[in-house]
């Protein structure tokens, strides 16, 4: 069992656009670790965070959200972050945070717009630019991930489906990658940087989570979600076609995740991508 599961020198965290227009996705088949995480209007954005392979290109980029500093806290203390903006009263509270932000907004240098996307859906970083501009990042610290082999136990978990109010997302393994498929809102993910290859996830973690009205509104004057991803709540972890039922456990922002099988055992992961689905307490999942 080794811990924590990221071996890259250092930490790149992107937020990326996760609704049909931005589809297909740039770089996101490299990601270590991808957070769906619920924003206005019952869609979904993700926070892929990169460290064991940094792809060349990123995106479409997207404007963050104030749980980004939470989910960001224990990876480091100046963890390169790129998003493309943000409303004043989300960066109020970004700027409390401890990562370095490389808004595009703030400054375009590491982006471009491609071309044949529309707007804003075309906006694309450069990581080796983007990283230069932030003077670096940090090695990944723990964010309370283990790899090693798989719980005791477990159920069928060959596939996993969930649905916010304007968003839908499954996985379905595939026994002959040893690896789950995305699908998103009936599209299958696929990368852009692999001649459009399939995503694939190696580990799926259901994370139940506290969700409440934050004090942000979108241009509509929609409420923006708080996701509360310290506390503690119940978890489901998918790996390897089987499923395990448990809990997790965050004290504080600076400390790991614990997530634990029913039976205590800590839910090991697999060696890849984990994908983390941020759920709000009562959404239905469909795990099988």
């Amino acid at each position: 069992m080794t811990k924590p599961g990221l071996t890259g020198s250092q930490v790149f965290a992107v937020k990326i656009d996760h609704t049909r227009p931005s589809h297909p996705r740039v770089g996101t088949s490299s990601a270590d670790v991808v957070y769906v995480e619920p924003v206005e209007a019952g869609l979904t954005r993700l926070l892929a965070v990169f460290s064991s392979t940094l792809p060349e290109k990123v995106g479409p980029v997207r404007s963050t959200r104030e749980s980004d500093v939470d989910l960001l806290a224990n990876y480091g203390t100046k963890v390169a972050f790129a998003f493309s903006g943000a409303s004043d009263y989300t960066m109020a509270r970004i700027n409390k945070g401890t990562q370095v932000n490389l808004s595009f907004d703030a400054d375009r240098t590491g982006y471009t717009r491609e071309a044949g996307r529309p707007k804003p859906y075309d906006v694309i970083g450069t990581t080796s630019v983007l990283l230069q501009r932030a003077g670096g990042s940090v090695p990944p610290g723990d964010v309370g991930f283990y790899y090693g082999t798989a719980p005791t136990g477990g159920a069928s978990g060959t596939a996993v489906r969930t649905s916010w109010t304007s968003s839908t997302i499954s996985f379905s393994y595939a026994s002959s990658a040893g690896k789950y498929l995305i699908t998103s809102d009936g599209r299958q993910e696929v990368d852009v940087l692999t001649g459009g290859k399939p995503v694939e996830a190696a580990n799926v973690i259901v994370q139940y989570v506290v969700t409440k009205p934050s004090g942000n509104r979108d241009i509509n004057g929609v409420v923006t979600p708080l996701v509360e991803v310290t506390g503690t709540g119940k978890a489901i972890l998918l790996r390897e076609g089987k499923s395990w039922q448990g809990t997790w456990t965050r004290p504080d922002a600076a400390s790991p995740t614990a997530f634990k099988t029913a039976d205590g055992q800590d839910m090991q992961l697999a060696k890849g991508s984990t994908w983390v689905l941020l759920v709000p307490q009562g959404q239905g999942v469909t795990v099988s």
